[in-house]
């Protein structure tokens, strides 16, 4: 057997061994602590400057909220002449619509965002040689400096300005802009031109004001008009019905020459707070971009409306869809009909093709389709398509083997169905006045009632005549989503 030629290490060898080892950890921790002391004093001195409270304050400290806005305060008031920096009025909370024209300088109470922390409001004049993008431009870099960011951006439409497009026009819009770290607004910004005839309104509790107005109205008749078939002209009838005083709600056909002119008249409903009928995420949608502005943490309310706090011409749109009739072919329901038969997939690009194009649809309802209404399987993929849309149903009756209604409140879809043609016979002003009372009595019965009819020019001259009678003898109208809240609280109340 082979020898080794090694000598085992002595004891001294193997003392001295582990002392060099010890005094290498002791070395290694010695100089951990130290890069720990060093990066400890950094994180602290970082801690103490803007984007360090900011990024804290996005982390979840909530006690830097103080720091990061007064911070942001200093950052607006150097980049926007006339901001009121430092904590400002406190409105009364009996006064929810944000007291008289002359506020400026609002703080929204927000507890969501830590104890005693408030939404700085400020209302600015902005020149009218300024750019509102370069503006917002000085104001992002300005924030962005002390580690905060525009978290949103809003053009706001004077109601009457300009004309009524959804083109941008600096001359009479207002730019709504909320600064403050991901989640957590520390201001929100309300710019405008110097003379703005209708200013905004800090809005703390949206829509409750006027919803309790039309709530409080009692236990009184409730009708909606539903003019159907806009889109293919403007007339001195169309006209005539866009300027009744009381509410309506228009059913527009999709891709005619004037469906997005008349779409585009869509107002602010009266509704309880909350998410509204039609969040279907399409562009253009107002309640779509408040959606979207409280799932990015900015809860402040700001309303641009006419002096009348309850507008009496309100205007709620929903699309006219075209379905098969009974007589199909030989009757043509138009282009892009839902026909019985049709896949899932080709029912939800034929919806998503008449959406397109028009902003502000809440709902849907039946142009013809006698056939495809009485069809369980078509409307059975109707309502699946709608119910993730947010889009209410309403059932024309163009048949009264109709399960359209039946179906959609089953899937889930808010609905409701027509009591009565108004103008089958267009041209006979005695039948559609004798109809319209017909529509009333019904509502009085069952108080509620839905009616549709035409932009006939008959029709409109007996509207014209009659609405003001009914609403002086204690006939409420209403728009087809104001009515269904309407139905649900009462309902709930009973």
């Amino acid at each position: 057997m082979a020898l080794s030629s090694r000598k085992p290490k002595s004891s001294k060898g193997r003392r001295k061994s582990r002392k060099q080892r010890s005094w290498g950890l002791r070395w290694w921790i010695l100089g951990l602590a130290a890069a720990l002391i060093v990066g400890g004093v950094g994180a602290l001195k970082w801690a103490k400057t803007g984007p360090g409270r900011a990024a804290l304050l996005a982390m979840g400290s909530e006690k830097m909220f103080g720091d990061v806005q007064t911070a942001v305060d200093e950052a607006l008031a150097v980049t926007l002449p006339g901001f009121v920096r430092g904590p400002a009025l406190l409105l009364n909370e009996d006064d929810p619509v944000g007291g008289s024209a002359a506020v400026t300088a609002f703080d929204w109470p927000a507890p969501e965002l830590g104890p005693g922390a408030e939404i700085r409001c400020r209302q600015i004049v902005v020149p009218d040689g300024v750019s509102y993008w370069k503006l917002q431009q000085r104001i992002t870099r300005a924030v962005e400096a002390v580690g905060a960011r525009v978290l949103w951006g809003e053009r706001l439409a004077a109601p009457g300005a300009g004309d009524g497009s959804l083109r941008p026009d600096e001359s009479t819009d207002l730019l709504r802009l909320d600064v403050g770290v991901p989640g957590k607004p520390t201001h929100t910004l309300v710019l405008h031109r110097a003379g703005l005839r209708v200013p905004p309104r800090w809005d703390r509790w949206p829509g409750r004001t006027n919803w309790n107005r039309l709530l409080g109205q009692g236990d009184v008749p409730t009708v909606a008009l539903v003019i159907d078939d806009w889109g293919y002209a403007r007339t001195e009838a169309t006209h005539l019905l866009l300027d009744l005083p009381a509410p309506l709600t228009l059913a527009v056909l999709p891709g005619l020459s004037y469906s997005r002119h008349f779409a585009l008249r869509s107002t602010e409903l009266v509704l309880p707070e909350g998410p509204e009928p039609g969040l279907r995420g399409a562009e253009g949608s107002r309640t779509d971009a408040r959606r979207l502005r409280l799932e990015a943490g900015c809860p402040v309310e700001v309303t641009v409306s006419s002096a009348a706090p309850l507008q009496i011409r309100r205007r709620e749109i929903i699309l006219h869809l075209p379905m098969q009739p009974q007589s199909y072919p030989e009757i043509d329901p138009g282009a892009g009909a839902i026909l019985v038969g049709m896949s899932d997939d080709e029912i939800a690009l034929r919806l998503d093709a008449a959406l397109h194009g028009l902003p502000m649809v809440t709902g849907v309802s039946n142009h013809m389709g006698s056939a495809a209404t009485a069809d369980e399987a078509t409307m059975r993929k109707l309502m699946k398509q709608l119910k993730p849309r947010g889009l209410l149903f309403l059932d024309s009756l163009t048949t009264a083997r109709s399960v359209a209604y039946d179906l959609a409140r089953e899937s889930g879809v808010p609905a409701l169905r027509n009591r009565i043609f108004l103008d089958y016979d267009h041209e006979d002003t005695e039948r559609i006045a004798a109809n319209l009372a017909v529509l009333v009595r019904s509502a009085r019965s069952t108080g509620f009632a839905v009616g549709i009819g035409h932009p006939h020019p008959a029709t409109a001259a007996v509207l014209a005549r009659e609405l003001p009678r009914w609403q002086a003898e204690g006939i409420r109208f209403v728009t087809v989503s104001e009515l269904m809240a309407l139905r649900d609280a009462a309902q709930a109340g009973s």
